[in-house]
């Protein structure tokens, strides 16, 4: 079994906010199910998880009901609003397909967002209700949201695309958060993202090969997760590129199977334990 951890689909003509996406020209047009499934056939993917990209609850509703007609969808990550009233995460997990919900940190302006009482409060009853916690942080986020991560209690957490580290991103400091959020036991963080920060540079840029290797000896075979950002990586990369990059680096690495095994399928069932039912299908 393989799963990809982290892919979007979208139709602008639905009118969500998925800014700052759509302020690409690229970008501003339908990416459906039947636009990535052959290639997922072609990569041997067998299941994935959606992730929302646009702060509505109306656009969390428009894909589980994507993903009501698609067996391959695992599971969605939702959005709710973090900094409002308690949220009703029962009701949420109740939903056929929600497994988690998403702190799309980057989209507010705030960067100390996540440190606010509200939202980690919501993180925190999430994490009770048996939801993965995914979180869209970048350099600005990290010194708020090491913090907050010690007053969470515990379940699993997901950091999308390595943590963001664009180009210029001091290398030093990335690696030293890093190693800060891996001391959080059931912490994962997704391998994809690098053909959409790096650009036409991904395939040979040394820094850019670089993070794939921090990532795995900072926090071990374990707790990574192949992940494809479909459609973002699209720019600059194909899907099947993408798969072909994950599966050369875990061989020029030397992984046993298990490991492999663990990127590519087991790790996504362990940080999101709602899709044990999709699992037994």
């Amino acid at each position: 079994m393989r799963i990809d951890a982290h892919l979007h689909f979208w139709r602008p003509s639905c009118n969500f906010d998925n800014r700052p996406i759509a302020d690409n020209a690229f970008y501003r047009r339908d990416f459906l199910p039947a636009d990535v499934m052959p290639e997922l056939d072609t990569c041997g993917i067998d299941g994935a998880i959606l992730v929302q990209t646009c702060p509505q609850v109306a656009e969390t509703e428009w894909l589980l009901e994507l993903a009501a007609g698609e067996p391959r969808i695992a599971g969605v990550t939702a959005w709710v609003d973090l900094d409002g009233p308690p949220c009703d995460f029962a009701a949420l997990r109740g939903k056929p397909k929600v497994i988690g919900i998403r702190a799309q940190l980057r989209r507010v302006a705030d960067p100390a967002f996540v440190a606010r009482p509200n939202v980690i409060a919501n993180l925190g009853a999430a994490l009770h209700a048996g939801l993965n916690v995914t979180v869209l942080a970048e350099v600005r986020h990290y010194e708020h949201l090491l913090p907050v991560l010690d007053r969470l209690p515990p379940g699993p957490i997901t950091l999308n695309h390595l943590g963001l580290p664009f180009p210029g991103t001091d290398r030093a400091a990335w690696r030293d958060a890093m190693r800060n959020f891996a001391r959080r036991p059931a912490l994962y963080v997704q391998l994809s993202g690098v053909p959409f920060l790096y650009g036409e540079r991904w395939r040979e840029d040394p820094a850019a090969l670089w993070l794939l290797d921090e990532a795995l000896d900072i926090f071990g075979a374990r707790r990574l997760l192949f992940a494809s950002d479909y459609p973002m990586l699209l720019r600059f990369a194909t899907y099947t590129d993408w798969v072909r990059a994950v599966e050369d680096f875990v061989a020029r690495r030397g992984l046993p199977r298990d490991d492999v095994d663990a990127i590519f399928a087991g790790n996504a069932l362990r940080a999101n334990p709602p899709l044990a039912s999709w699992r037994m299908q």
